[in-house]
């Protein structure tokens, strides 16, 4: 039986840190209004659409961004949102366990932009304060980041690439799985991932352009047992230029080397290739792969290293639709690859699949692209290509229920201290008509460790560390949203994933059931929003310990200054 010790916050400390919050959240909102509605809005341009004017379904829910894309300038947007949660399960006990719980959220942030004739900067901060009002010794802040930001030193020669997430997620797949930081579970924890990658590019006239690049990623976590990791990447590369138009051809080498804390033996991930390509009709191309990779890891499914190789194709019959595949061979055996979009007018249908040796360093980097929200930030961007990304960004998390991750909307990239061999197939579309949205998505990813299972005994125990060895996360989620005025719509959210442990016989299955009433308050303020929603939360699971299930009532205001 797999079992997870819950490691309760401290009281004291955690009332302690309430204290700066509210502080920060009071400054915020008296001084930084001014700062946005003025300076700000001087250099940005003080454009703003009118509600219901968001694409052909009008969505326009979040209404707390300029929708007008940046002109140059900084941007700073401070907000605050106030959620009040009761759940019938707070820490997600089986029935004769559980304990009920009103649940207060202060979470007042700022969304900054930057954009400037050769620089771009774009963050965002929340600070998550919760208060419980029976449980109080769960009370607790937890920190939110993302940011990106690139710059040209060098006019077109040295650029910079850097970026910063701060988030929480599930630890384990075998543990509870909450979907945002409400439920105290014991099994969530802070990931933090940094990284800076200088490069530099150069074109040899219309023959070739090469690219020179190093990152350096840094990634941490509040779970101990997680070894905290350091990567450096050198990428090279060379492509034909516009001088080459039936054939094209490219030469790429890559190294990456990831150290471990507490760990004397770095895995190195080394891959040398050349592409061709060929250019049959001017919709449709071969393409074909070949070169050597060497891994330094110390594999237990035999020599990590080998020659590889692909051979594809690329078929883009119009600016709406493309299709880019392979297939070959590498030193795991067969590789295959597919990413797949197309687009009409109403809506956006995408699918892929890819498979690569990996590590949690390199996932925790990606962040989380994978939303349900995917599909329809590419609708909206599509019909409405003025709008800024930002604008789009706040009306898809609207919809998928005000930023909400977790299992129900894309694979778990589950803590693990091991190399893994990652597949993963995910489709989806997404619909918006005139009254109606709607996102369908399905995914399927497979992990197969490549290394000892005892590098994750400290993080699972010794008794579930054969749980992770092979795995298999499936899943679907369906998002409808109904506008019934201008400013309210009734928003349903359905997911239902499936926890394959392969290497043993259990089986655990998630549901989620969400239901929503979101409506704008422009007579009150602008850019203030209100939620209201109820929410069944499942598991069962085929090995007993397994199971839960929760009810909860969600209120919130959204407000952006």
């Amino acid at each position: 039986m797999a079992i997870i010790t819950m490691n309760l916050p401290e009281n004291k400390k955690y009332r302690r840190g309430l204290v700066p919050a509210a502080y920060l959240a009071a400054t915020a909102m008296l001084l930084l209004p001014a700062y946005s509605h003025g300076q700000a809005q001087g250099q940005m341009g003080q454009g703003q659409m009118s509600q219901g004017q968001l694409g052909q379904g009008q969505l326009g829910m979040a209404g707390n961004v300029s929708p007008q894309s940046a002109e140059g300038g900084w941007r700073i947007r401070p907000n605050m949102s106030v959620f009040e949660t009761y759940t019938d399960n707070v820490t997600f006990a089986r029935d004769d366990l559980k304990k009920s719980d009103f649940i207060t959220q202060i979470n007042p942030g700022l969304a900054v932009t930057g954009v400037g004739r050769r620089f771009n900067f774009t963050g965002q901060y929340m600070m998550n304060n919760l208060i419980y009002a029976e449980q109080s010794n769960f009370t607790r802040t937890r920190h939110q980041l993302n940011a990106t930001a690139t710059a040209e030193l060098i006019e077109n020669l040295l650029f910079v690439d850097a970026r910063a997430l701060m988030t929480q997620q599930n630890i384990t797949l075998f543990g509870p799985q909450a979907i945002d930081n409400v439920n105290v579970t014991g099994n969530r924890a802070d990931v933090r991932n940094f990284s800076i990658s200088p490069y530099t590019r150069h074109r040899f006239q219309d023959f070739a352009t090469s690219e020179l690049r190093y990152t350096r990623n840094v990634t941490t976590s509040s779970a101990n047992p997680l070894r905290n990791s350091q990567a450096d990447m050198f990428l090279a590369g060379l492509t034909s230029g516009t001088a080459f138009t039936a054939f094209n051809w490219g030469l790429n080498y890559s190294n990456q080397t990831i150290h471990f804390d507490g760990s004397n033996r770095p895995v190195e991930l080394e891959r040398s290739i050349a592409s061709l390509g060929y250019r049959v009709t001017p919709q449709f191309g071969l393409t074909a792969t070949g070169g050597y990779e060497r891994n330094s890891f110390i594999s237990i499914r035999g020599n990590p290293s080998s020659p590889t190789w692909t051979v594809g194709f690329s078929w883009m019959p119009s600016e709406r639709t493309s299709i880019v595949a392979s297939a070959g061979q590498r030193f795991f055996g067969p590789t295959y690859s597919l990413l797949a979009s197309h687009r009409t007018r109403l809506t956006v249908w995408d699918a892929s699949y890819t498979q690569n040796i990996t590590t949690f360093n390199q996932q925790a980097g990606l962040g989380s692209s994978g939303m349900l929200g995917g599909s329809l930030n590419q609708l909206l961007a599509a019909q409405n290509p003025t709008l800024s990304p930002e604008f789009i960004q706040q009306n898809s998390n609207a919809f998928a229920g005000l930023g909400l991750t977790g299992s129900f909307f894309s694979p778990t990239n589950f803590m693990t201290n091991q190399v893994f061999l990652q597949k993963t197939l995910q489709a989806s579309v997404a619909m918006n008509g005139s009254r109606n949205t709607a996102v369908f998505r399905v995914f399927d990813m497979t992990r197969q460790a490549y290394t000892q299972d005892s590098a994750d005994v400290g993080l699972v125990g010794a008794d579930n560390q054969a749980l992770l060895n092979h795995t298999r996360q499936s899943g679907v989620n369906a998002l409808w949203s109904y506008r019934i005025s201008e400013l309210t719509r009734a928003n349903l959210n359905l997911g239902f994933t499936r926890f394959s442990f392969l290497s043993t016989t259990r089986v655990d299955d998630l549901k989620m059931v969400t239901l929503s009433l979101t409506r704008q308050l422009p007579q009150v303020r602008p850019n203030l929003n209100t939620m209201l929603q109820i929410r069944h939360n499942q598991r069962d699971s085929n090995q007993p310990g397994g199971e839960y299930r929760e009810n909860a009532i969600i209120a919130s205001l959204n407000m952006t200054f």
